[in-house]
């Protein structure tokens, strides 16, 4: 099994260091709210990108390559939510580990958005840059829309996650 401090040096290098450490946050938080494996779904959000760097011309193989890399050093169900957290790849999600990824993934990427504007991280402009973001890239939306899948509402979800940024200091 790999160790946190393990999984930080393999990202560290790679340009979605800070994503990859706000994903984590968010998760270990999901995880504690839904009693799940807290350790599994942080690494999870730690590693989900690690080939994103070297697969960006070919998104297909985003999260394939990570999980050849990784299968003999995490679990079955945390290779296969790396695999299926990008829909390009085709690996449809089955777990609530998969499904929360995917949310938390996309949701990430809303917080950057806000916080590079330089706006307040509310529920109210959260909503605002889902719906602005779903105007060129419809997944987003409806991958943070997946929480109520693995058991939070909309509000809840994105509660945890602006908490998760606020302590994680983005």
């Amino acid at each position: 099994m790999m160790s946190e401090e393990e999984a930080i040096q393999l990202i560290k290098s790679t340009s979605k260091y800070a994503h990859a450490l706000l994903v984590s946050a968010i998760m270990a938080e999901m995880a504690k709210e839904l009693k799940e494996d807290i350790w599994l779904w942080k690494i999870v959000g730690l590693l989900h990108d690690l080939d994103y760097d070297e697969v960006k011309g070919d998104m297909q193989k985003h999260g394939i390559v990570t999980a050849e890399k990784l299968k003999e050093r995490l679990p079955e169900k945390a290779v296969y939510a790396i695999k299926a957290h990008d829909y390009r790849t085709g690996v449809k999600p089955k777990s609530k580990l998969d499904k929360a990824l995917i949310a938390t993934d996309s949701a990430v990427v809303i917080i950057e958005k806000i916080m590079k504007a330089k706006k307040e991280l509310t529920v109210k402009t959260f909503q605002a840059e889902i719906t602005k973001a779903s105007k060129t890239t419809s997944w987003h939306k409806s991958n943070i829309a997946r929480c109520v899948e693995f058991g939070l509402s909309l509000n809840k979800f994105l509660q945890l996650c602006i908490n998760s940024a606020k302590e994680s200091e983005v």
